[in-house]
């Protein structure tokens, strides 16, 4: 349950090109590489099914984590409102990191030692939740609390739920007080959301109402069907999803990359002067184009995710037979994966593959002009899948590329970083298929004397 990193990258050194399998927590998974990825991407959900994966996965039966027959319009949503509004909003997503900073990180005048990860998680909570709900309750304790909980009462109602055989789960169910907490987060959620709804919609009656708030609240109430528009539980149990969805696994991303600039200080100065250059020199905060031109910074964040990334990755059911070029047969009921950690440290598709390299996508892309685009962080492939792959990759990891890059040129301008004297790269948490940054390390800040 401990070791999953080491058995999928022992597995994979082993089989490498082939289809294998591996007993999990949830029974027989087989895992595909990367070279028989492209034949499984594009098949219809009616043959190889996310949706089933995902919410067996997440035991949706009993958690009730699933978006239902929501999924479309909110990565709808998230794709089109939440990226095309990323430049208005980038202010004020600035100014909660601002204002988290202020009230919740030390001064570190002199150089301090700071657990990264609990406060990373509140800072992008709360500049997510600008995104999601907006200023109104974003800054609200209670809105903190829940959005963060809700998606740890979510996956340890999982793991006491895989601890029993599925014949017993019906019954089991009642003894996990997790089950019952997912159920109180969605009511205090409701209660939250409720007067805020019916504002809205008010609005949206009145003649004279123009300008309408850059939330997902709103851009809720004006996409659902007429009939569902007053659903404040259902809307509730969506934000709780998203934020669930977002929250956590920027967070860990975040922090990873912080530890990894205390561990390279070498790749601070580089990264710092082009934050200097993109924000400050060229007055690029409130620039659509800035952090598309934060190029070294992206290869920086693209490194640390393939490296400190998802150990599997691609899940799906398979729900129609299927064959495979290589002979493989996959029937109903199959349950597959990508081994992503394998995929990641394989030489063939990155050279000198355990080795950190900051600039190694940045000079990727400076190859050719069809490499440009191919390795930016938000890019996915066949060797990449830390987001998805094909229609279900994920909708808002524009979104989250952008707030990750506002997080890490913040704290470069404003800090130095270093680990302790002696300690080594924090080592990460791994549990079941799960990695995450240790969050008890902690790693050293200064204020540098010019600020951002």
């Amino acid at each position: 349950m401990f070791d999953a990193e080491t058995l999928i990258r022992d597995s994979y050194n082993k089989f490498r090109d082939t289809v294998y399998q591996i007993k999990g927590t949830e029974g027989l998974q087989v895992l595909v590489p990367a070279r028989l990825i492209g034949e499984l991407r594009g098949l219809p959900e009616e043959v190889l099914s996310a949706t089933e994966a995902v919410d067996e996965a997440m035991l949706s039966r009993y958690t009730n984590f699933t978006l239902g027959n929501h999924a479309d319009l909110l990565s709808t949503l998230v794709r089109c409102k939440l990226s095309q509004n990323l430049a208005r909003l980038v202010p004020q997503l600035k100014g909660e990191l601002e204002y988290v900073v202020a009230t919740e990180f030390p001064d570190c005048k002199d150089w301090t030692p700071v657990k990264f990860q609990p406060f990373a998680l509140r800072a992008i909570a709360r500049i997510s939740g600008r995104a999601f709900v907006g200023s109104n309750i974003n800054r609200q304790e209670q809105w903190m609390d829940i959005s963060i909980n809700f998606a740890i009462h979510v996956f340890v109602a999982v793991v006491k739920m895989q601890l029993f055989p599925e014949w017993a789960r019906p019954v089991a169910q009642y003894g996990v007080s997790e089950l019952r907490q997912i159920r109180r987060d969605v009511d205090k959620a409701s209660v939250m959301l409720k007067p805020i709804i019916e504002e809205r919609l008010r609005d949206l009656e009145m003649p004279s109402y123009e300008k309408s708030p850059d939330d997902l609240i709103q851009w809720l109430v004006e996409a659902l069907p007429e009939d569902e528009k007053r659903d404040v539980r259902s809307q509730a149990h969506l934000q709780l999803i998203l934020a669930a969805a977002s929250i956590h696994t920027t967070n860990n991303l975040v922090t990873d990359c912080i530890y990894d600039l205390a561990a390279y200080p070498e790749a601070q100065d580089i990264l710092r002067e082009e934050a200097h250059q993109v924000l400050e020199v060229e007055h690029g905060w409130a620039r659509k184009e800035s952090m598309a031109k934060l190029k070294k910074l992206d290869s920086f964040m693209k490194e640390t995710q393939r490296l400190a990334g998802n150990i599997t990755s691609f899940i799906r059911k398979v729900v129609k037979p299927i064959d495979l070029s290589d002979g493989t047969h996959l029937p109903p009921g199959t349950k597959v994966l990508a081994p992503q950690a394998g995929i990641s440290h394989d030489e063939r598709y990155f050279e000198d593959p355990d080795t950190f390299d900051a600039l190694r996508f940045y000079k990727l892309r400076h190859k050719s002009d069809e490499d440009v685009n191919r390795w930016q962080f938000t890019s996915i492939s066949d060797t990449n899948m830390n987001f998805g792959a094909g229609k279900h990759a994920c909708p808002g990891r524009f979104f989250a590329g952008n707030e990750i890059k506002l997080v890490l040129a913040y704290f470069l301008l404003n800090y130095d970083i270093k680990l302790k004297d002696g300690e080594k790269r924090p080592k990460p948490t791994v549990m079941v298929m799960s990695k995450s940054p240790d969050p008890d390390a902690e790693v050293l800040f200064r204020r540098r004397t010019v600020a951002a």
